[in-house]
């Protein structure tokens, strides 16, 4: 059985390899960079609820004297 003309190099394939874990952490990194501003987005909103339950709750009393 002869070698295939086409079988790349270890220097090709390790070369390969490392490109394709570059791409695969930079897309870690995208994500972790969408999901930081989620959660920024997601305390924001949370922020906001509890200060409507403050006023609510001081309306509340308000109303009960």
């Amino acid at each position: 059985m002869e070698p295939s003309l086409f079988k790349p190099s270890s220097h090709t394939v390790l070369t390969r390899g490392l490109n394709a874990m570059t791409r695969a952490c930079e897309a870690q990194e995208t994500l972790i960079d969408v999901i930081k501003a989620e959660l920024a987005q997601s305390k924001l909103r949370c922020d906001e609820l509890v200060a409507r339950g403050a006023k609510l709750e001081e309306r509340h009393i308000i109303n009960q004297n």
